[in-house]
């Protein structure tokens, strides 16, 4: 995964000096933010990884792109531009938010259901997953729609995974129909 290390060392870089300027919260949820502009925005993906287009004018831009960010944030940002390496801000920004989570024992929940799933229903399963995690860990949920699991949901907590979903449960009557050794004699 290329540049997955330095991406950690600029994290690290970016933990150390948010914590110095006790803005660790407002980093963070800016991070979050910066992360989700870059996944979402291909253009502004396409114009982070040209090496055609001058430094200068990606600061400039950046600047203008992430404005309403903290004057720590931007810093940060001009500083990765002036390294060469915009190229890796998304990842950077996701080590952040995982150095983050880490230390303060949040662990990310990913749902995936065949629907949206309301509120309640989230709470449900988070309440029941919470059980087997250590006590005060706090649990961020990411919900996603899969129409192929036809029923059901996949939680994935850390390595863990619970599937309860229609899919993996046909699957398997599936396989052990094809198993049956049963001859019928006619």
């Amino acid at each position: 995964m290329a540049g997955f290390r330095a991406a950690q060392r600029y994290a690290k870089g970016l933990m150390a000096f948010a914590n110095e300027a006790k803005q660790t919260d407002v980093v963070y949820a800016e991070m979050n933010d910066v992360s989700k502009a870059i996944k979402e925005n291909e253009d502004l993906r396409i114009f982070l990884n040209s090496p055609i287009i001058d430094a200068k004018k990606k600061e400039v831009a950046l600047k203008e792109v992430f404005k309403s960010l903290s004057v720590t944030t931007q810093t940060f940002i001009s500083l990765i531009v002036r390294q060469g390496r915009e190229n890796i801000l998304s990842k950077i920004a996701e080590q952040f938010i995982a150095i983050y989570d880490n230390s303060n024992n949040i662990v990310t929940a990913e749902i995936v259901s065949a629907v949206q799933l309301d509120q309640n229903t989230i709470d449900n399963i988070i309440a029941k997953a919470k059980q087997t995690l250590a006590v005060g860990s706090q649990v961020k949920v990411e919900n996603k729609v899969d129409a192929s699991l036809i029923g059901g949901f996949v939680l994935k907590i850390g390595n863990n995974q619970v599937d309860s979903s229609i899919k993996t449960k046909l699957a398997t009557l599936k396989k052990d129909f094809s198993k049956n050794e049963y001859i019928p004699k006619f």
